[in-house]
């Protein structure tokens, strides 16, 4: 994949390249009387000054580059909008391309009944509603709960209209020889019981890539909050 790095504002007339430790840009390389320029194997120059860097570059002090310049096409890392509830039964996140790891961020979450709530993922357009490994409680000082779940990775012990959660799922794809095994790990606090921590944990197997995520109650609706999903490709 090709990499641009673009240099905007002229800080010297005289450029410097250095390749002895890494990619040092500390100049300017300007583009008004030369063509490309090839530096190296997969290093190239452009005639518009910018900075080509395709296939598998070693820089043993990494790239270094001046206040000047700007880097684009490496963000491997997307925050997508706040999803605010207002009585929904469930939400939907798509068009996220192929993932290695996903978060949902939970803010002030409150369902309109006694019903516990989390997260189903699709696979090929089918929504998998069985089939998952997962186990979900809760730790205090009294006690320690937890209940297996084939449905989805669903909170346990978090069914009541008064509660209002705060918290982070963390998705991970580990691999799987015939398909893609996603791994979940949830930690969940809540206003009212501070001296629980609500977890849920397990893995499911998909037929393909994951095309929707899914959270929603087991019944009723959100009331309140808000969830915000950050994916990752890398």
């Amino acid at each position: 994949k090709m990499s641009t790095l673009k240099v905007n504002t002229i800080l010297s007339e005289t450029p410097t390249v250095n390749f002895t430790d890494g990619l040092n840009v500390s100049g300017i390389v300007t583009a008004t009387s030369f063509g490309p320029i090839n530096v190296g194997t997969g290093v190239t120059i452009s005639s518009n000054g910018n900075i080509g860097i395709s296939g598998i570059c070693t820089a043993g002090g990494g790239i270094h580059v001046g206040a000047a310049a700007t880097v684009s096409g490496l963000s491997r890392r997307k925050t997508h909008g706040a999803i605010t509830l207002t009585n929904q039964s469930e939400v939907d996140w798509t068009g996220f391309g192929t993932l290695r790891r996903f978060d949902i961020m939970c803010n002030a979450v409150s369902v309109s009944g006694a019903s516990d709530w989390g997260v189903q993922l699709s696979s090929g357009g089918s929504m998998k509603t069985s089939g998952y490994n997962a186990g979900a409680g809760y730790i205090r000082s009294s006690s320690n709960v937890t209940s297996s779940t084939t449905s989805g990775f669903f909170t346990n012990g978090l069914g009541d209209a008064a509660y209002s959660c705060n918290g982070r799922f963390q998705f991970f794809r580990v691999g799987h020889q015939t398909g893609q095994k996603w791994w979940c790990m949830a930690d969940i606090s809540e206003y009212q019981t501070e001296d629980h921590w609500f977890v849920i944990f397990g893995y499911v197997t998909m037929s393909g890539a994951i095309d929707v995520i899914r959270m929603k109650p087991e019944s009723g609706t959100f009331d309140s909050g808000e969830f915000r999903l950050i994916t990752y490709t890398d």
